[in-house]
């Protein structure tokens, strides 16, 4: 469940769980990976949808920094660009999917609802599927 909203809703659900793993990913939103965020949505719609929306407004924006020694360019190859609307809630699924993953590899053809994720914090009652 997704706390983005609520941040307590998906804690309560999870409350009479015996095991709790709560895991930060330590600089989630600056090093999540493009290629992972395009390959999901290349996934859901196709290549050239996905090329759009991750490629375009994420991978090829190029920034000029003048403030270093020299003038600089810079672009977003891993994580999350500054005031991109549809980066957070990309971030968001694309983190629940990675968990679903996850529980796929050890509770084949289970529906896994027993986490909860807050952006890059991530809290699994599972011990198989938090290992």
């Amino acid at each position: 469940m997704d706390g983005t909203y609520d941040q307590r809703r998906p804690l309560r659900r999870l409350v009479p769980s015996d095991n709790c793993f709560s895991y930060d990913l330590k600089s989630a939103t600056d090093r999540w990976p493009l290629v992972y965020l395009f390959e999901i949505v290349a996934l859901l719609f196709d290549r050239s949808f996905a090329s759009s929306v991750v490629n375009s407004t994420e991978a090829t924006n190029l920034f000029i920094v003048p403030f270093v020694r020299r003038y600089a360019t810079v672009s977003f190859v891993a994580g999350q660009p500054l005031g991109y609307y549809g980066s957070w809630p990309l971030f968001a699924f694309s983190h629940h999917l990675l968990v679903w993953w996850a529980a796929e590899q050890v509770r084949p053809g289970v529906r896994f609802d027993r986490y909860a994720v807050l952006g890059d914090d991530v809290l699994i009652t599972d011990p198989l599927v938090a290992e």
